[in-house]
């Protein structure tokens, strides 16, 4: 590449000005189909939710808090946690 250079380009600034959207479209609409009731009976789920299984401690994993500007949660694991052949802590020294 020989140049580098920058060209303007006005029409990137209007695309997302909400007053030069102009009026909203009719929409789509639904078929007779979508409108229908679906057949079928309701289903409990016999499985949890990840929502019962977050506070709950595992096995060979600790949690250490939250980390960075987004604040996501963050934890470690000891041998105990790991699948495999022949896990190993990593403090065992073997």
């Amino acid at each position: 590449m020989d140049e580098t250079r920058r060209q303007d380009n006005p029409s990137a600034e209007r695309s997302f000005r909400a007053e030069q959207a102009g009026k909203r479209g009719p929409g789509r609409t639904k078929s007779a189909e979508e409108t229908k009731s679906v057949p079928g009976d309701t289903v409990e789920s016999p499985s949890a939710s990840g929502e019962e299984y977050g506070d709950a401690a595992e096995k060979g994993r600790r949690d250490t808090g939250h980390k960075g500007r987004s604040q996501r949660p963050s934890g470690t694991k000891d041998a105990a946690a790991k699948t495999g052949v022949d896990p190993q802590d990593p403090s065992s020294g073997r």
